[in-house]
């Protein structure tokens, strides 16, 4: 790895942005419908852990787009060298709920910028730091890691599109997807364009956004509205062809959960603790 391309990367830290969003309670319903969720959020609810994803995602200048459909890198996030790049862990600790219909603000940070080689080859973990906040009270931070590598070994799909789920097993499908990047404005390719996935990326099918099974983890683990400690680590790939299970663990104030694959690798794994 060139010395100088770590040290510009590494320049990054300390960077901010800030965003504003009124908090309409249109995203929220939206995500609702996509979860399945039979309620219909109004202004003055409390938010969801994790459905802040709807929220803070302003709109991007075409100009800015990078070839994967995201913000290209080096206006806010690094310009790390590699042509993959994934939510790889969040850690998100609920200090009282959003509520829906008050402007709230989201102050992001770059917290750490840091290069390591694995057995897949060089990798880089940035941290972005994200406090958000209403009527000038602190509701929410959250750490966010992002990991940067290059293409790795084709991935394998577990089925071929059409064949039997196995019982208790469930899959995505592409309008899923399709309805969740237009909520969460997340327009990264792997998403939903199934030739960038195989001839650049290397995956056999389009990836199921690993915020999408935090928030499916996260709903079905707390059990009501409060304040919480949520963090999660993504682990394998999931796509519209792999069949997968929630495992939600025992309630208590720490709860430990995970999305098992129908092969038996773990796909996420997640804790929840109650103050």
């Amino acid at each position: 790895m060139d010395q100088s391309v770590i040290e510009e990367c590494k320049s990054y830290i300390g960077r901010t942005r800030a965003c504003e969003d009124a908090m309409s309670p249109v995203p929220a319903r939206r995500l609702a419908a996509l979860l399945g969720r039979d309620v219909a959020p109004d202004n003055g609810d409390a938010l969801p852990a994790t459905w802040h994803w709807a929220y803070f995602n302003p709109g991007i200048a075409q100009a800015d787009i990078g070839p994967d459909g995201h913000e290209r890198l080096g206006l806010f996030l690094p310009p790390a060298p590699f042509h993959r790049r994934m939510w790889a862990a969040g850690d998100i600790t609920v200090h009282r709920p959003l509520r829906l219909g008050m402007p709230a603000q989201r102050v992001s940070t770059i917290d750490s910028v840091e290069f390591k080689t694995g057995r897949s080859g060089d990798l880089c973990f940035v941290k972005v730091r994200h406090e958000v906040t209403q009527d000038g009270v602190t509701c929410l931070s959250e750490i966010q890691t992002v990991v940067y590598r290059d293409r790795g070994l084709p991935e394998r799909a577990l089925r071929a599109p059409g064949d039997p789920v196995p019982r208790g097993y469930f899959v995505h499908s592409d309008m899923q997807l399709f309805f969740y990047s237009a909520v969460t404005h997340n327009g990264h390719r792997i998403h939903w364009d199934r030739e960038f996935c195989r001839d650049v990326e290397g995956y056999p099918d389009l990836v199921v956004h690993g915020p999408l099974m935090a928030t499916h983890l996260c709903d079905g683990m707390l059990e009501e509205m409060r304040a919480c400690r949520f963090s999660f680590r993504a682990t394998a790939p999931v796509f519209v062809t792999t069949p997968i299970q929630l495992a939600m663990g025992k309630p208590g104030e720490r709860r430990d959960g995970r999305i098992e694959r129908a092969d038996g690798h773990v796909s996420m794994e997640a804790t929840l603790e109650l103050p």
